[in-house]
């Protein structure tokens, strides 16, 4: 971990290049943690140890890092999309090229999957992992996602050269204004496809969690996490109830989504 000198000057810790393995599933966000040394390079890191190095490396805030850690790019469409930067024209992220990136990837993903399923759950943690490319991955200085610093995220999986964090901290209602743009701008409904490979959308969820998305999202997450983790004991038991806190925290700042629920999902799912 970095010292308390090098935190203060948010400067990126030391790199080290990964080991070479196949079984690395993690994202460019978690391997560049890694490979910084902000968590054990071995792929073993505990719940704690992500939240905080998602904070210090990144300045997400807490409740929003903490949701991250509990659940754990189309070049054509930046071209197309992208505002001007300093590398030239259409090489800086914005929401349309988000837009672009994300329909392409539900018209090719449901085409070639014929049990495509795409649950509000899923479409909350893809549409807000896209959206850190704004909010996350771009430098605090210039408030940028240019293509090098994306590049260097998905590729190198390492902190680019001259690049700081968000002065302050990132919210999860930071990224719900990307979030929001993506599901006003992408005319899918959570949804799967059906016997017949057509895509049909889900039933809404009962009130009060039919009030907004980010509330659909949280009862379609808790309804797919195994109900037998509410009758776990000891720190297993308060783990969990820890962890169903932070989902509720995010959840609540949805307006009408004021009522707490704990796993409730069917085992093994």
């Amino acid at each position: 971990m970095r010292s308390f000198a090098a935190a203060l000057l948010l400067l990126p810790a030391a790199f080290a290049a990964p080991r070479a393995g196949p079984n690395d599933q993690r994202g460019p966000a978690m391997n560049t943690l890694a490979n910084h040394g902000y968590i054990p390079r071995n792929g073993i890191a505990s719940f704690e140890e992500i939240t905080l190095a998602l904070m210090e490396a990144f300045n997400l805030e807490l409740i929003f890092g903490a949701n991250m850690a509990a659940n754990n790019m189309d070049l054509l469409q930046l071209g197309k999309f992208g505002d001007n930067g300093p590398d030239g024209d259409n090489t800086v992220f914005n929401v349309e090229t988000l837009v672009g990136i994300k329909k392409q990837n539900i018209l090719m993903d449901q085409a070639a999957n014929s049990e495509f399923q795409f649950a509000a759950r899923r479409m909350n943690a893809a549409y807000g992992e896209a959206s850190f490319l704004l909010n996350v991955f771009a430098n605090g200085t210039t408030k940028q996602a240019t293509l090098p610093i994306i590049g260097s995220f998905f590729r190198n999986q390492t902190f680019p050269p001259n690049w700081f964090r968000a002065a302050s901290p990132v919210t999860g209602a930071m990224n719900g204004v990307a979030v929001s743009a993506l599901l006003a701008a992408v005319p899918t409904p959570p949804g799967r496809n059906n016997a017949q490979g057509v895509y049909v959308a889900d039933p809404a969820p009962p009130p009060p969690f039919n009030s907004s998305f980010g509330c659909a999202a949280y009862f379609d997450q808790l309804a797919n996490t195994p109900g037998v983790l509410v009758n776990t004991t000891g720190i297993f038991k308060k783990n969990v109830e820890l962890l169903a806190d932070i989902e509720f925290q995010l959840a609540s700042a949805n307006p009408g989504c004021t009522q707490k629920v704990l796993p409730f999902g069917p085992a093994g799912e």
